[in-house]
């Protein structure tokens, strides 16, 4: 029994000490210091919310969508309302500095896309990738990239009728380098469709309308690709209640298959995306449904077809209408936000334990947090929160950015750890404090570090980068 309590504390000392170097971000709607949303960190177990920056209209106001976490070290994501003509900015948000930058004015620029809700991702080619649901050549879409070195939005194809249109969700890309998405409406019966865009040679495919009996009107989602090989996602209508399906599709064979009508009872109008947890299950939220009808939380289990509503959520006590996708963190747990309910009615952050069906609520939003999140969570590694940056005089780090060595010299610290962006050790060393440390970085992958220095009182932390 000892040795077993050992065990158990053990490893319950172990996660907290991998969860304590990682931070949970996210968006807000609405709050903050100027009422126009916020962008919000909490640790990497869900606690201590803290506004990390108030939206100012002139620049972006009312973010929606998830944010990015790039290579670049920067969070990147796009606002509903604000900038040129009160209404759409593409933004860099430093969660280094604090500093907020608005590179590109949709709405300033409609014939190259503008209202976008879904937010961007970032391809192997280092470019983002993100939808615009109007604007373009011909006023129903866009897809764009945006460099992240020069922070240059490009409008790269542009959406028709025929072919998809009003794309309100974000992209995904596979193994084939290809660009996978939805659109709400447009194709052969006029209820969306999905479709795949190669950003190598600019071809736009087609790969199924839907019709509406087996599912029409995707929201905010896209798809993902699960274990099995097979794409899987939701619309918010279609199928034989109208309040959506989950769906398959065989890309081997092309073959769409409904796999779930939602009955309202239990779920109905999910607005965004599935994912596949480590237990092998799909996850997803839905906007209505249930007993309060305020949405739930449910598992579907792609072996056995199984659709489990694991949590029903309640308005004011557990928050109500989700509007986007839950996140599993390091940690095991889901995390995810909903866009009301809550002691205030401005939303909740929760969490969900896969393994003891426990939910959790977070924290209720609020006018200094900010309120009405309509995000997904994203992990990064501890970056502000709690951690200094570096500011003695006695630390020096250079050259930086650096493409062969890293000189580190000090004069108070016992140990050098350096990780990646997702929070990967590839540096570890004690040192001694009157002897420079020359770091060999000319085999790292390029990118983002953070170079975190430690004694037994003081722990500071500075990015550097690798070219």
């Amino acid at each position: 029994m000892k040795n077993l309590i050992f065990t158990l504390a053990t490893i319950f000392c172990l996660f907290i000490t991998v969860n304590s170097q990682t931070q949970i971000w996210g968006c807000a709607q609405n709050g903050g210091a100027t009422g126009q949303g916020t962008i919000f960190s909490a640790d990497g177990n869900g606690g201590n919310f803290q506004n990390q920056y108030s939206l100012v209209n002139a620049t972006g106001a009312m973010p929606v969508g998830n944010c990015l976490y790039a290579n670049n070290g920067k969070l990147y994501g796009v606002t509903y309302m604000g900038g040129c003509n009160d209404s759409c900015v593409c933004y860099m948000f430093d969660p280094i500095s604090g500093t907020w930058t608005n590179f590109h004015d949709l709405y300033c620029d409609i014939s190259h896309g503008w209202d976008g809700w879904g937010g961007m991702i970032q391809a192997s080619d280092n470019n983002l990738y993100g939808l615009c649901s109007q604007g373009g050549a011909n006023g129903l879409g866009v897809v764009y990239k945006v460099d992240p070195t020069t922070n240059t939005y490009t409008d790269i194809h542009d959406l028709d009728s025929t072919n998809g249109i009003n794309p309100y969700g974000s992209l995904v890309q596979l193994s084939d380098g290809k660009l996978y998405g939805m659109t709400r409406s447009g194709g052969a019966a006029n209820y969306g469709v999905i479709f795949n865009f190669d950003p190598s040679n600019s071809t736009y495919t087609v790969l199924h309308s839907f019709d509406g009996t087996t599912g029409g009107n995707p929201e905010y989602g896209t798809i993902i690709q699960a274990s099995d090989g097979k794409l899987y996602g939701m619309t918010n209508g279609g199928g034989v209640n109208n309040v959506g399906v989950i769906f398959s599709f065989d890309m081997s064979s092309n073959t769409y298959t409904k796999l779930h009508d939602f009955d309202g009872t239990h779920g109905g109008n999910p607005f965004e995306n599935l994912i596949q947890a480590t237990d092998g299950k799909l996850y997803g939220l839905t906007y209505m449904g249930g007993y309060y009808n305020d949405g739930v939380l449910f598992s579907f289990n792609i072996t056995t077809s199984t659709y489990t509503d694991l949590f029903e959520f309640t308005g004011v006590n557990t928050g109500a209408n989700p509007t986007r996708s839950v996140m599993q963190a390091s940690n095991g747990k889901l995390y995810g936000t909903a866009f009301s309910g809550g002691a205030s009615n401005m939303g909740v952050a929760f969490s969900y334990d896969i393994n003891y069906n426990a939910y959790t609520k977070l924290v209720d939003f609020n006018a200094t947090i900010g309120s009405n999140p309509d995000c997904g969570f994203i992990e990064t590694p501890q970056m502000t929160t709690g951690i200094p940056a570096i500011t003695d005089n006695a630390v020096g780090v250079y050259p930086n950015p650096a493409t062969s060595v890293l000189n580190i010299t000090q004069s108070k610290f016992t140990t050098i750890t350096i990780t990646n962006v997702l929070g990967e050790e590839v540096y570890n060393q004690a040192i001694n404090n009157s002897t420079p440390t020359a770091v060999d970085v000319s085999n790292w992958s390029k990118g983002v570090y953070l170079l975190q220095l430690k004694s037994e009182t003081e722990t500071l932390v500075k990015k550097v980068v690798v070219e």
